[in-house]
């Protein structure tokens, strides 16, 4: 099996590209990557990075696969730094799916109540365009609301009300949607709440004490997840069982991270963990 994966390159951390290409890899996918752009290091706890814009050369890559014959099984897309990069994404993916072709997109755009200062109102209706051509949608629940173009304030906080939303992001963006990391009202646990073509679901996992909002959460957790929620899914997983993988690979990351006193910036140290994803 073979997956474009649609991502940044950073250097240091373990985000975007270095979370996608080895977890695909690990279960059997070969992931083919796509740099949007090349950074030193991912940019969250880290300054004076590098930073090197791919947008000039995606038209001439795309192209040469396509030369090519090139087929996919799945394509993975995540963060994406301008409208031009969104326009050229959603071609990739018209151009490049059949009938065959599991298409995931992450809808990065913001965390904690707030979109990213680069994602402009224009930019939030490109990515929504895009992610109406996924077969699946991993948003967060700040980007579930751009989404749906709710204020995040107005965001559930009970199980009832996620469910409606993941109901919802099903109906009217993609058919299977999947709302990551909401805690509890007591913050001791992160759910998940899942909608598979109208079936609901709720998944609930303890939080790690090392992943609270006083500690910080780390970066790069969001790729982890969508990439063996992704992987699952291509080896013929359902969606519960494909996100309770991911929940749960992501937990024992955490934990095992969190154990081994890994800076906050360098993100989860999930390789020694990789083995369990094997299929």
């Amino acid at each position: 099996m073979r997956c474009a994966c649609i991502h940044d390159l950073a250097g240091l951390g373990h985000c975007s590209l270095t979370a996608a290409i080895p977890v695909l890899s690990v279960m059997g996918i070969q992931a083919c990557p796509v740099p949007t752009a090349v950074l030193s290091s991912q940019t969250d706890g880290y300054s004076g990075y590098s930073f090197l814009d791919m947008t000039p050369e995606l038209p001439a890559y795309f192209a040469h696969w396509e030369r090519l014959g090139t087929r996919f099984d799945g394509i993975f897309t995540g963060f994406l730094g301008s409208p031009e990069q969104l326009s050229l994404v959603s071609g990739f993916v018209t151009r490049f799916r059949t009938a065959d072709t599991l298409v995931l997109v992450d809808p990065v755009m913001g965390d904690d109540g707030a979109v990213y200062d680069t994602y402009t109102p224009e930019m939030c209706a490109g990515m929504r365009r895009l992610a109406a051509h996924a077969d699946v949608i991993t948003p967060n629940l700040t980007e579930a609301a751009a989404l749906l173009g709710e204020r995040y304030e107005n965001a559930p906080c009970d199980e009832a009300g996620l469910l409606r939303w993941a109901a919802r992001l099903s109906a009217e963006v993609a058919p299977r949607s999947v709302i990551t990391g909401v805690p509890s009202e007591d913050g001791s646990t992160l759910r998940i709440a899942l909608c598979d073509r109208g079936e609901t679901a709720i998944l609930t996992r303890p939080r790690a004490a090392a992943d609270t909002p006083s500690h910080g959460s780390y970066p790069g957790t969001g790729d982890v997840f969508a990439s063996v929620l992704l992987g699952a899914l291509l080896r013929g997983k359902a969606l519960g069982e494909a996100a309770a993988a991911a929940a749960d690979f992501v937990s024992a990351c955490v934990a095992h991270t969190a154990a081994c006193g890994v800076p906050r910036r360098e993100g989860l140290s999930f390789e020694p963990l990789l083995s369990s994803l094997i299929f």
